[in-house]
Protein backbone atom coordinates (compact mmCIF):
# COMPACT_ATOMS: atom_id res chain seq x y z
CA UNK A 1 0.00 0.00 0.00
CA UNK A 2 1.58 3.29 -1.01
CA UNK A 3 1.71 6.54 1.81
CA UNK A 4 -1.10 8.07 -0.14
CA UNK A 5 -3.59 5.21 -0.13
CA UNK A 6 -2.53 4.77 3.76
CA UNK A 7 -3.07 8.55 4.45
CA UNK A 8 -6.47 8.02 2.36
CA UNK A 9 -7.05 5.25 4.77
CA UNK A 10 -6.15 6.90 7.87
CA UNK A 11 -8.72 10.21 6.76
CA UNK A 12 -12.10 7.59 6.67
CA UNK A 13 -11.36 7.29 10.05
CA UNK A 14 -12.92 9.06 13.54
CA UNK A 15 -11.45 12.40 12.63
CA UNK A 16 -12.34 13.12 16.60
CA UNK A 17 -9.87 10.45 18.13
CA UNK A 18 -7.01 11.38 15.31
CA UNK A 19 -7.11 14.74 15.85
CA UNK A 20 -7.14 13.96 19.69
CA UNK A 21 -4.09 11.38 19.11
CA UNK A 22 -2.55 14.46 17.17
CA UNK A 23 -3.17 17.15 19.57
CA UNK A 24 -1.94 15.23 22.84
CA UNK A 25 1.27 14.52 21.02
CA UNK A 26 1.81 17.93 19.92
CA UNK A 27 1.16 18.94 23.67
CA UNK A 28 3.80 16.48 25.27
CA UNK A 29 6.35 18.41 22.91
CA UNK A 30 4.98 21.93 24.63
CA UNK A 31 5.63 20.33 27.74
CA UNK A 32 9.11 19.40 26.48
CA UNK A 33 10.29 22.52 25.47
CA UNK A 34 8.80 24.08 28.45
CA UNK A 35 10.39 21.77 30.42
CA UNK A 36 13.79 22.90 28.97
CA UNK A 37 13.44 26.45 29.29
CA UNK A 38 13.06 25.56 33.46
CA UNK A 39 16.71 23.59 33.21
CA UNK A 40 17.79 26.77 31.63
CA UNK A 41 16.64 28.87 34.23
CA UNK A 42 18.04 26.02 37.19
CA UNK A 43 21.22 25.99 35.48
CA UNK A 44 21.70 30.13 35.62
CA UNK A 45 20.14 30.46 38.58
CA UNK A 46 23.00 27.92 40.06
CA UNK A 47 25.57 29.36 38.25
CA UNK A 48 24.64 33.07 40.06
CA UNK A 49 25.36 31.35 43.69
CA UNK A 50 28.91 32.53 43.02
CA UNK A 51 30.41 28.91 43.60
CA UNK A 52 31.25 28.14 39.27
CA UNK A 53 33.63 29.67 37.22
CA UNK A 54 31.96 31.06 33.71
CA UNK A 55 32.68 33.33 31.04
CA UNK A 56 30.77 35.68 28.83
CA UNK A 57 30.45 32.96 26.11
CA UNK A 58 28.52 30.74 28.80
CA UNK A 59 26.04 33.69 29.98
CA UNK A 60 25.32 34.62 26.11
CA UNK A 61 25.25 30.82 25.27
CA UNK A 62 22.17 30.62 27.57
CA UNK A 63 20.31 33.79 26.11
CA UNK A 64 20.27 32.52 22.94
CA UNK A 65 19.29 29.10 24.12
CA UNK A 66 15.95 30.44 26.06
CA UNK A 67 14.85 32.58 23.06
CA UNK A 68 15.91 29.45 20.80
CA UNK A 69 13.27 27.08 23.07
CA UNK A 70 10.85 29.43 23.81
CA UNK A 71 10.23 29.65 20.09
CA UNK A 72 9.80 26.20 19.80
CA UNK A 73 7.24 26.49 22.65
CA UNK A 74 5.33 29.40 20.87
CA UNK A 75 5.55 27.11 17.61
CA UNK A 76 3.63 24.05 19.41
CA UNK A 77 1.42 26.66 21.53
CA UNK A 78 0.13 28.32 17.40
CA UNK A 79 -0.63 24.43 16.46
CA UNK A 80 -2.08 23.96 19.45
CA UNK A 81 -4.08 27.29 20.10
CA UNK A 82 -4.21 28.86 16.46
CA UNK A 83 -6.29 31.50 16.93
CA UNK A 84 -3.86 32.96 19.26
CA UNK A 85 -0.86 32.25 16.75
CA UNK A 86 -0.42 36.04 15.93
CA UNK A 87 -0.65 37.41 19.42
CA UNK A 88 1.84 34.93 20.79
CA UNK A 89 4.42 35.40 18.00
CA UNK A 90 3.86 38.97 18.16
CA UNK A 91 4.94 39.01 22.52
CA UNK A 92 8.27 36.15 21.05
CA UNK A 93 9.32 38.99 19.09
CA UNK A 94 9.29 41.38 21.64
CA UNK A 95 11.12 39.24 23.80
CA UNK A 96 13.77 38.40 21.01
CA UNK A 97 14.58 42.53 21.25
CA UNK A 98 15.01 42.20 24.39
CA UNK A 99 17.35 39.37 24.57
CA UNK A 100 19.22 41.46 21.89
CA UNK A 101 19.11 44.19 23.89
CA UNK A 102 21.03 41.73 27.07
CA UNK A 103 23.43 40.37 24.51
CA UNK A 104 24.58 43.90 22.85
CA UNK A 105 24.62 45.75 26.26
CA UNK A 106 28.45 46.85 26.89
CA UNK A 107 30.16 44.33 28.82
CA UNK A 108 30.85 46.81 31.88
CA UNK A 109 27.41 48.03 31.40
CA UNK A 110 24.95 47.02 34.88
CA UNK A 111 20.83 46.80 34.64
CA UNK A 112 20.93 44.98 37.63
CA UNK A 113 22.70 45.04 40.60
CA UNK A 114 23.98 41.60 41.25
CA UNK A 115 23.87 40.73 45.38
CA UNK A 116 26.66 40.80 47.61
CA UNK A 117 26.73 37.94 48.39
CA UNK A 118 27.95 36.46 45.17
CA UNK A 119 31.43 38.21 46.15
CA UNK A 120 31.63 39.14 42.73
CA UNK A 121 31.13 42.43 39.89
CA UNK A 122 32.49 41.02 37.21
CA UNK A 123 30.61 41.71 33.87
CA UNK A 124 30.08 38.12 33.97
CA UNK A 125 27.98 37.90 36.72
CA UNK A 126 26.08 41.42 35.95
CA UNK A 127 24.92 40.13 32.55
CA UNK A 128 23.81 36.43 34.10
CA UNK A 129 21.59 38.40 36.87
CA UNK A 130 20.02 40.89 34.19
CA UNK A 131 19.63 37.54 32.18
CA UNK A 132 17.86 35.92 35.24
CA UNK A 133 16.49 39.21 35.56
CA UNK A 134 14.62 38.83 32.27
CA UNK A 135 13.64 35.02 33.01
CA UNK A 136 11.91 35.21 35.85
CA UNK A 137 12.31 37.91 38.12
CA UNK A 138 10.28 41.16 38.69
CA UNK A 139 8.28 41.80 36.11
CA UNK A 140 7.04 45.45 34.70
CA UNK A 141 4.68 46.28 31.78
CA UNK A 142 7.48 47.49 29.36
CA UNK A 143 9.76 44.37 30.32
CA UNK A 144 7.47 41.30 30.62
CA UNK A 145 9.45 38.27 31.83
CA UNK A 146 9.88 35.26 30.16
CA UNK A 147 8.32 33.22 33.11
CA UNK A 148 4.85 35.51 33.02
CA UNK A 149 4.85 34.57 28.72
CA UNK A 150 4.98 30.81 29.14
CA UNK A 151 2.14 31.33 31.57
CA UNK A 152 0.30 33.32 29.16
CA UNK A 153 1.22 30.48 26.81
CA UNK A 154 -0.13 27.91 28.79
CA UNK A 155 -3.84 30.29 29.68
CA UNK A 156 -3.81 29.91 25.46
CA UNK A 157 -3.31 26.46 24.99
CA UNK A 158 -5.27 24.98 28.14
CA UNK A 159 -8.32 27.33 27.27
CA UNK A 160 -8.15 25.88 23.43
CA UNK A 161 -7.92 22.33 24.18
CA UNK A 162 -10.54 23.08 26.67
CA UNK A 163 -12.91 24.93 24.38
CA UNK A 164 -13.20 21.88 21.86
CA UNK A 165 -13.50 23.74 19.06
CA UNK A 166 -15.09 20.51 16.91
CA UNK A 167 -12.27 18.35 18.64
CA UNK A 168 -12.74 15.19 20.87
CA UNK A 169 -11.38 16.34 24.12
CA UNK A 170 -13.55 19.66 24.44
CA UNK A 171 -15.16 19.46 27.92
CA UNK A 172 -17.76 21.97 27.46
CA UNK A 173 -18.79 21.30 24.47
CA UNK A 174 -21.74 19.46 24.19
CA UNK A 175 -21.14 18.66 20.76
CA UNK A 176 -17.56 16.99 22.27
CA UNK A 177 -19.71 15.37 24.85
CA UNK A 178 -22.38 13.79 22.31
CA UNK A 179 -19.43 12.54 20.33
CA UNK A 180 -17.84 11.05 23.24
CA UNK A 181 -21.17 9.33 23.86
CA UNK A 182 -21.30 7.65 20.86
CA UNK A 183 -18.08 6.77 20.31
CA UNK A 184 -18.15 5.33 24.01
CA UNK A 185 -21.17 2.86 23.00
CA UNK A 186 -19.00 1.39 20.09
CA UNK A 187 -17.92 -2.80 20.15
CA UNK A 188 -14.33 -2.88 21.61
CA UNK A 189 -14.02 0.33 24.14
CA UNK A 190 -13.28 0.09 27.61
CA UNK A 191 -15.89 0.31 29.97
CA UNK A 192 -14.06 -0.27 33.54
CA UNK A 193 -13.21 2.90 35.85
CA UNK A 194 -14.88 5.45 33.68
CA UNK A 195 -12.36 6.52 31.23
CA UNK A 196 -12.49 6.08 27.45
CA UNK A 197 -8.78 4.56 26.53
CA UNK A 198 -7.15 5.60 23.40
CA UNK A 199 -3.81 4.23 21.95
CA UNK A 200 -2.04 7.49 20.77
CA UNK A 201 -0.08 5.55 18.17
CA UNK A 202 -2.67 2.96 16.88
CA UNK A 203 -6.17 4.58 17.52
CA UNK A 204 -5.83 7.00 14.80
CA UNK A 205 -5.31 5.02 11.84
CA UNK A 206 -6.90 1.51 12.93
CA UNK A 207 -10.42 1.22 15.25
CA UNK A 208 -9.45 -1.51 18.31
CA UNK A 209 -10.93 -4.60 16.72
CA UNK A 210 -11.43 -6.13 20.67
CA UNK A 211 -12.23 -4.50 24.11
CA UNK A 212 -9.17 -2.85 25.62
CA UNK A 213 -9.73 -2.53 29.25
CA UNK A 214 -7.58 0.15 31.53
CA UNK A 215 -5.45 -2.16 33.23
CA UNK A 216 -4.15 -4.21 30.31
CA UNK A 217 -0.61 -2.89 30.03
CA UNK A 218 -0.76 -0.64 27.39
CA UNK A 219 0.59 2.52 29.14
CA UNK A 220 3.65 2.35 32.46
CA UNK A 221 2.47 5.97 33.65
CA UNK A 222 -1.59 4.63 33.50
CA UNK A 223 -0.34 1.50 35.31
CA UNK A 224 1.08 3.59 38.20
CA UNK A 225 -1.75 5.58 38.36
CA UNK A 226 -4.24 2.92 38.67
CA UNK A 227 -2.20 0.44 40.40
CA UNK A 228 -4.33 1.12 43.83
CA UNK A 229 -7.85 2.72 42.08
CA UNK A 230 -10.71 1.05 43.06
CA UNK A 231 -12.78 0.20 39.54
CA UNK A 232 -16.46 1.49 39.09
CA UNK A 233 -16.86 -1.57 36.99
CA UNK A 234 -15.32 -4.93 37.13
CA UNK A 235 -14.54 -6.96 34.52
CA UNK A 236 -15.38 -6.45 30.76
CA UNK A 237 -18.33 -5.15 28.92
CA UNK A 238 -19.73 -5.10 25.79
CA UNK A 239 -22.87 -2.95 27.06
CA UNK A 240 -23.97 -0.32 24.56
CA UNK A 241 -26.28 1.61 27.53
CA UNK A 242 -23.45 2.79 29.72
CA UNK A 243 -23.02 6.22 30.67
CA UNK A 244 -20.74 8.99 29.14
CA UNK A 245 -17.00 8.27 30.32
CA UNK A 246 -15.56 10.78 33.09
CA UNK A 247 -12.33 10.70 31.72
CA UNK A 248 -10.37 10.32 28.09
CA UNK A 249 -7.23 8.92 28.45
CA UNK A 250 -4.19 9.19 25.65
CA UNK A 251 -1.47 6.82 25.98
CA UNK A 252 1.39 4.95 24.74
CA UNK A 253 4.16 2.94 26.42
CA UNK A 254 5.97 5.73 28.20
CA UNK A 255 3.32 8.28 28.37
CA UNK A 256 -0.20 9.04 29.62
CA UNK A 257 -2.21 12.12 28.77
CA UNK A 258 -5.63 11.90 31.55
CA UNK A 259 -8.21 14.76 31.05
CA UNK A 260 -11.74 15.55 32.75
CA UNK A 261 -14.69 15.31 30.05
CA UNK A 262 -17.54 15.61 32.49
CA UNK A 263 -17.77 19.45 32.79
CA UNK A 264 -18.12 19.53 36.83
CA UNK A 265 -14.71 20.57 37.27
CA UNK A 266 -11.30 20.97 34.63
CA UNK A 267 -8.51 18.36 35.22
CA UNK A 268 -5.42 16.95 33.01
CA UNK A 269 -2.80 14.99 33.97
CA UNK A 270 0.58 14.57 31.63
CA UNK A 271 3.00 12.13 32.78
CA UNK A 272 5.94 10.59 30.94
CA UNK A 273 7.56 7.19 32.61
CA UNK A 274 10.59 6.22 30.77
CA UNK A 275 12.94 5.26 33.85
CA UNK A 276 15.35 8.58 32.95
CA UNK A 277 15.00 10.62 35.84
CA UNK A 278 16.03 13.50 33.19
CA UNK A 279 13.44 13.05 31.10
CA UNK A 280 9.85 11.62 33.32
CA UNK A 281 7.72 14.28 34.36
CA UNK A 282 4.26 14.61 35.80
CA UNK A 283 2.31 17.98 34.99
CA UNK A 284 -1.29 18.64 36.07
CA UNK A 285 -3.63 21.52 35.05
CA UNK A 286 -6.59 21.89 38.07
CA UNK A 287 -9.68 24.10 38.04
CA UNK A 288 -9.11 26.65 40.54
CA UNK A 289 -11.30 25.31 43.01
CA UNK A 290 -9.28 22.10 43.54
CA UNK A 291 -7.45 21.08 46.49
CA UNK A 292 -3.70 20.58 45.08
CA UNK A 293 -2.33 20.39 48.45
CA UNK A 294 -4.10 16.91 49.50
CA UNK A 295 -3.70 15.68 45.99
CA UNK A 296 0.06 16.04 45.46
CA UNK A 297 3.06 16.08 47.58
CA UNK A 298 5.22 19.03 48.47
CA UNK A 299 7.77 17.99 45.45
CA UNK A 300 5.71 19.74 43.06
CA UNK A 301 5.40 23.37 42.20
CA UNK A 302 2.61 24.98 42.33
CA UNK A 303 1.13 27.89 40.08
CA UNK A 304 -2.43 29.30 40.87
CA UNK A 305 -3.95 31.72 38.83
CA UNK A 306 -7.38 33.37 38.08
CA UNK A 307 -7.93 30.49 35.36
CA UNK A 308 -6.96 27.49 36.60
CA UNK A 309 -3.58 25.93 38.83
CA UNK A 310 -0.44 24.45 36.60
CA UNK A 311 1.57 21.86 39.00
CA UNK A 312 4.96 19.89 37.58
CA UNK A 313 7.57 17.64 39.37
CA UNK A 314 10.71 17.65 36.57
CA UNK A 315 13.67 15.33 36.99
CA UNK A 316 11.69 12.81 39.32
CA UNK A 317 13.02 9.20 39.85
CA UNK A 318 10.95 6.11 38.82
CA UNK A 319 10.04 5.36 42.64
CA UNK A 320 9.07 8.68 43.54
CA UNK A 321 7.22 8.70 39.64
CA UNK A 322 5.14 5.40 40.63
CA UNK A 323 4.24 6.50 44.40
CA UNK A 324 3.32 10.50 43.02
CA UNK A 325 1.01 9.09 40.59
CA UNK A 326 -0.66 5.68 42.46
CA UNK A 327 -1.48 8.47 45.14
CA UNK A 328 -2.97 11.06 42.92
CA UNK A 329 -4.79 8.23 40.88
CA UNK A 330 -6.23 6.53 44.71
CA UNK A 331 -7.11 10.02 45.09
CA UNK A 332 -9.11 10.56 41.33
CA UNK A 333 -10.59 6.82 40.93
CA UNK A 334 -11.59 5.95 45.30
Amino acid sequence: MSILERLKKMGQKEPEIRQFCLQTIRFKQFLQNARALFAFFDDGREKSLGEYIFDRHYVTTLIDAVVERLGMMVYDASVLAPASGKELYASYDAHKLRARRLLTLDPSGKNTKAPETTGSTDPEYQLLFDALNWFNGKETTQDPTVMAFMEQIFFKVIQSMDSGLGEIQGVESMAAMERLTGLKARPGRPGDLGIYLVDLWKDGAVEPKQERPTRHGISLPLAYLLKDAKAKQTGETTDKTHNPPEWIAGVSEHQLSLNRVKPDFKFRLESFACGEAQSDFIFIFADKSMGLDNLLSPGFHVERTDYGQFAWRLDISTQALEEELMMIGHTLFK
